[in-house]
């Protein structure tokens, strides 16, 4: 009876394992794509609103809520106290959800917003959505094959437990 109680807990754990994973997958596609919404949003309030950064930010941060929202209003808040530096930067985009070249993508785009004319900002802007997109089609793919499968690999591992201790 111990062995079956064991054996069940193990499975439940692996299952739940598999669903974090999934989680994780979903979590990393709806960032990417809350940042590629807010370079649009950015595009078109430089290029047609001529509103600055903060403004353009807080409308983003209040139309919806994720981690990106979040990030952004930390980034938004540094801003307007100043200049931020790269580490200050870094700091706003350290989220769990996204990889290491995603957090460099981040910084350097981040780091140098403001920084430039106009025209070199949105040939800027322009290239990083153009980057964006293509990390965001992998993302939507690794979500669909890795990210669907997780799950299911976790609860056949569970029961694969189950029936060895059983």
């Amino acid at each position: 009876m111990l062995k079956l109680a064991i054996s069940g807990v193990l499975c439940f754990i692996s299952a739940y394992l598999g669903f974090a994973g999934n989680k994780y997958f979903n979590k990393r596609c709806k960032y990417l794509k809350d940042f590629s919404e807010f370079l649009s949003l950015l595009r078109d309030g430089i290029s047609f609103a001529n509103d600055k950064l903060p403004q353009i930010g807080r409308k983003f941060i209040a139309s919806g809520k994720g981690a990106f929202y979040t990030d952004i209003g930390k980034y938004i808040d540094i801003v307007e106290k100043g200049n931020p530096t790269e580490e200050q930067v870094m700091k706003c985009f350290d989220s769990k959800y996204i990889s290491k070249r995603d957090k460099v993508l981040l910084k350097e785009f981040f780091s140098q917003l403001g920084k430039f004319d106009y025209d070199t900002q949105i040939s800027r802007l322009d290239m990083t959505s153009a980057q964006l997109k293509k990390t965001i089609e992998k993302a939507e793919k690794d979500c669909r094959t890795t990210g669907n499968l997780m799950p299911k690999l976790g609860l056949v591992i569970g029961i694969a437990i189950m029936i060895i201790l059983a």
